[in-house]
């Protein structure tokens, strides 16, 4: 796949399967997770069909879309850097193709309203970087 051709399918909302906190075990969210989980090759077929069947019976702990993940109460982020220490500001970010920064942008603003991240005031802003888009190895 080429940088350009990034997936835009997420931007579809199917809130038929995100029903993890109101029906973990609805059948056409087990039928997406059983679908969308990667199994070993070497598995026979009978192993195969048990862990797809393991894999539904605790669809509850998987979350289809960032909107269903479920966050650790009191868990804190923080980074030890030491005080006193500067970072760039200045982004050299390389321009980016059009599907880029609609996949970029949207999946932004799914973590914003799904309440992972949240806007920085510029003054919080202690370092900046570019982004880099990569294809997952798997």
């Amino acid at each position: 796949m080429l940088l350009n051709e990034i997936p835009t399918d997420f931007l579809t909302d199917n809130t038929a399967i995100f029903t993890r906190l109101s029906d973990p075990h609805n059948p056409l969210r087990i039928s997406w997770i059983t679908k969308h989980v990667q199994y070993g090759e070497d598995l026979t077929p009978e192993e195969l069909v048990k862990v797809k069947e393991l894999v539904a019976e605790y669809a509850d702990i998987f979350a289809c879309s960032l909107s269903e993940v479920i966050p650790v109460p009191g868990a804190v982020h923080r980074l030890n850097i030491p005080e006193g220490t500067t970072f760039n500001l200045r982004v050299h970010q390389r321009p980016l193709t059009p599907p880029q920064l609609q996949f970029l942008h949207g999946k932004v603003d799914e973590m914003l309203k799904a309440g992972i991240i949240e806007h920085a005031p510029p003054e919080l802003v202690k370092c900046c970087a570019n982004t880099v888009l990569a294809k997952k190895a798997h």
